[in-house]
């Protein structure tokens, strides 16, 4: 396992994946807090003064990044015949397997770490500190590198089983966006208002008359109640998606900060109890 760890991050600092990867959070987060720090300057009533709003931003990008890094670094492997060259040497395809899952995760805790340290080194300089209480921030951002590693876990099985480099890296790259979608699409149901607010209009007759018109409050027929609603909080805070958009937002709940991380480790567990049972059956000729 050493040995394969050693050969791994001498090719993980070779990549030009990984660091295009490190570079495009880099510019992200740096982009991202002087568009704020600029917003600031020319209006100065703006709405959003602080960090707050941007410094877990990057982890709704993150797993875009991830799945494209993973999906060209472990397609190479395949491509260069790497992995078979690992076996045909003595390794198991068990050791391969996590050396690749730590190397993976290793590389992409790098990335995510270095949109936080530009959000601290330019944005606080800048922009000032948060206004979100520290032992809120560090909780915060301790479980979304725990999420982080959920991603790797489910972009690493997929990309362990699929020999091509293109296919894998399009299976990848469209799975991050399938779970970005459905995140979405599961946090604009939860947020649709129990009930539509009373309105008043006013009506102008052709003879000058004034007639006032209005609507009482009016239950919406799409709010989520029992146990579809459950469904869809369960899969907001169980989809590393859904995390890292609550993270984004600081609206995590103390229960629920509890409980997600406990999530992302159990797919981490799960997926790479699968990946591994599957690449040792995997026939790599």
């Amino acid at each position: 396992m050493t040995k394969l760890l050693r050969a791994n991050f001498a090719r993980l600092w070779k990549s030009k994946i990984f660091w295009l990867g490190m570079a495009f959070m880099i510019g992200l987060s740096a982009f991202a807090v002087l568009a704020r720090y600029r917003d600031k300057i020319v209006e100065p009533d703006f709405a959003f003064p602080t960090l707050d709003g941007l410094f877990f931003a990057g982890g709704v990008y993150i797993a875009i990044v991830i799945a494209v890094f993973i999906g060209i670094f472990i397609g190479t492997e395949y491509s260069d015949g790497t992995i078979r060259n690992k076996l045909v040497t003595g390794h198991s395809r068990i050791s391969v397997y996590f050396s690749n899952l730590i190397v993976c995760s290793a590389a992409s805790l790098m990335m995510h770490l270095s949109y936080f340290v530009v959000m601290i080194c330019l944005g606080f300089p800048l922009m000032g500190t948060l206004e979100t209480p520290v032992n809120v921030v560090v909780p915060l951002v301790l479980c979304s590198m725990v999420t982080t590693v959920a991603f790797v876990a489910l972009f690493l099985l997929l990309s362990m089983l699929i020999h091509s480099k293109s296919s894998g890296a399009v299976v990848t790259i469209l799975l991050s966006f399938i779970l970005l979608f459905a995140t979405i699409i599961i946090v604009n149901r939860l947020s649709a208002p129990e009930y539509y607010e009373s309105y008043t209009w006013i009506e102008q007759t052709a003879d000058g008359e004034t007639i006032e018109h209005s609507e009482p409050a009016e239950k919406n027929p799409n709010y989520l109640t029992g146990v579809k609603r459950e469904v869809y909080e369960f899969l907001c805070d169980f989809l590393p998606s859904g995390q890292m958009l609550q993270y984004g937002e600081i609206t995590v709940l103390p229960d629920h900060i509890e409980i997600m991380p406990l999530y992302s480790l159990a797919i981490v567990v799960v997926t790479t109890a699968c990946g591994a049972y599957f690449f040792r059956r995997k026939d790599l000729k």
